[in-house]
């Protein structure tokens, strides 16, 4: 039976192609080699931090980021939780990230860096669905004291232990996504009014 659900394709094609080179991305130069086996466990390992987390079917999670491995982990990871992705651009201002965040009623957010965290931070405080800032890239954050705030690593170290204490559970999320599961939440830039949402099914992509 073919994979009706773009989870259900990561782990079809990881138990396919298993070693074989899946993404690639340049880090200080050199290019990084990520295997299917190790996109789908970085993809496990963040969807069980989130469900840890307490992620339910139905909520949203937005990524606000530039294109990098970790979008794709946060995204994939999302879905299986039957969750739905959130874009949101980099470059948006503060109150565009606050208007999409806000509106989606998103309960987490992934940021690459300190500059895309620094935007959330401003504008939490009218965020009251907001629990959890989670950032890629912790440079020039140590001294932060956020509660909100949590590193990507420190969630995929959640995520890891719970698929210890649960071996079958990422495997049996991923088999009850359903085509018709929402999958992402887009938001149209608007010339007119404000950015309008439009949920896309696996089916739909």
């Amino acid at each position: 039976m073919s994979a009706d659900t773009l989870p259900k394709l990561l782990r079809d094609q990881a138990g396919k192609f298993g070693s074989r080179v899946a993404l690639r991305e340049k880090e200080l130069g050199i290019w990084k080699e990520i295997s299917w086996r190790e996109y789908y466990e970085h993809v496990r390992n963040v969807s069980l931090g989130f469900v840890k987390l307490g992620l339910k079917k139905g909520e949203k999670v937005s990524i606000l980021s530039e294109n990098n491995q970790q979008w794709l982990y946060g995204d994939l990871a999302i879905q299986s939780a039957r969750a739905m992705t959130v874009g949101v651009y980099p470059t948006n201002p503060p109150e565009q990230v606050k208007y999409i965040v806000g509106h989606s009623e998103s309960r987490f957010i992934i940021v690459e860096d300190q500059e895309q965290a620094d935007k959330v931070l401003e504008v939490a405080g009218e965020l009251p669905f907001l629990e959890k800032i989670i950032v890629i890239d912790m440079k020039g954050m140590r001294h932060y004291e956020s509660s909100l705030l949590m590193s990507f690593d420190g969630l995929e170290e959640i995520g890891a232990g719970y698929h210890r204490e649960n071996p079958d559970m990422f495997e049996n999320m991923i088999r009850c996504t359903d085509p018709s599961d929402p999958a992402v939440l887009i938001y149209t830039s608007g010339t007119t009014g404000p950015p309008k949402g439009a949920i896309l099914s696996h089916r739909n992509m």
